[in-house]
């Protein structure tokens, strides 16, 4: 499987804001986190700017509001997503408003597994180095503590898997430790227990074979044929990879972002080759249209996010004016959309008192 041997490789509206400030100052605490929320929705308008600044001074009255720093944090990591090339130092402040989020509300399980993915994420960052082992320690440390909040907390177990079967013993990593959260997954729960299973399989195993064998016995998970349809695209199977991805999707709508994993699929095949772009150009701008088009409707962070690479796409074929005048689309959803290549975390845009049950490999790009 290419990608995975990759992996191991190279582990590589401002008055509205002014009058709600105004109010915010004369809150008691309930009217605080009520204006947390308030935040939250500003940020799934398009207004994460707007956003930041509520949190802020609700933090200013009260530096002890869990809720607050909670969403400071995702609110800072959303527009850092907006400026890929500043993200890196952003995502330093990002980690101390989650640690404060935490250190107020200890109990608070949604908080803690933010801040260990947020810690994840600094260890990935932190790879280029030559000892990471201390981002390993604290990224651990930290999803152990989600799974002490929550013993079936089976995300953060996944998470602790990619870990120690993928760092380096030297730095942290042991296979033994993530054979044996492998093993507690698979006596739990069929499904987690194979996604757990599939992380430390031999590249030269048969993937495809073992997640079909799943699927005959779970004929109507969706989180199965994502995860087939997967290994169909490491395999550069597009068209059986379509056709799992169509299945999970026809079990559950919300797995209709499989598309844009298609779109970006042809976008990896061309690389940097605008002549192969062009080619493959239709396909990319199917399935992201698909997905524009599809239902649940896309959150607008995450609608702009895929027409921001639809615009890349124009402007890599020459079409400056087709990919302008996308550009200034998804601006107008999301100023802050992200520019990145990876679609964006559902764990940003969860609501924040949801539990959030999903988990994004850190060593794979789908």
């Amino acid at each position: 499987m290419k990608t995975k041997s990759n992996s191991k490789r190279y582990i590589t509206v401002l008055t509205l804001s002014i009058v709600m400030i105004c109010i915010f100052v004369s809150c008691n605490g309930q009217k605080l986190d009520e204006t947390v929320q308030q935040a939250y929705e500003l940020r799934m308008n398009g207004q994460a700017d707007s956003a930041k600044v509520l949190l802020e001074q609700v933090i200013s009255d009260d530096s002890n509001n869990a809720a607050a720093w909670f969403e400071l944090a995702r609110t800072k990591q959303h527009i850092g997503l907006g400026n890929p090339r500043e993200l890196v130092s952003v995502m330093e402040d990002v980690q101390q408003f989650a640690q404060n989020a935490v250190d107020n509300k200890p109990s608070n399980v949604i908080y803690q597994y933010y801040k260990a993915n947020v810690d994840f994420f600094n260890l990935y960052v932190a790879m280029r180095n030559e000892d990471f082992s201390a981002e390993f320690k604290k990224a651990s440390d930290s999803y152990k503590s989600v799974l002490n909040l929550k013993p079936d907390y089976h995300d953060a177990k996944l998470a602790l898997i990619e870990l120690y079967a993928m760092v380096p013993p030297e730095m942290g990593g042991d296979a033994s430790i993530a054979e044996i959260y492998v093993q507690e997954l698979e006596a739990i729960d069929i499904v987690y227990g194979a996604k757990a299973r599939e992380i430390i399989m031999p590249e030269d195993a048969d993937y495809v074979e073992f997640w079909k064998a799943i699927a005959e016995k779970q004929k109507n998970n969706a989180e199965v044929y994502e995860a087939l349809g997967k290994i169909y695209l490491y395999n550069e199977n597009i068209e059986e990879a379509t056709k799992a991805f169509e299945k999970a999707i026809s079990l559950n709508s919300d797995k209709n972002v499989l598309h844009v994993d298609l779109g970006k699929y042809h976008l990896m095949q061309a690389g940097r080759d605008s002549e192969l772009l062009i080619s493959l150009a239709p396909q990319v701008e199917s399935e992201f249209e698909i997905y524009l088009k599809s239902q649940p409707e896309p959150i607008k962070p995450l609608k702009a996010f895929v027409i921001g690479q639809l615009a890349n796409v124009y402007f890599r074929k020459g079409d400056k004016e087709a990919g302008s005048k996308l550009k200034e689309e998804a601006k107008l959803l999301d100023p802050n959309y992200s520019k990145a290549f990876g679609t964006p975390s559902q764990i940003l845009f969860a609501p924040p008192n949801e539990i959030s049950r999903v988990h994004n490999f850190f060593f794979r790009p789908f």
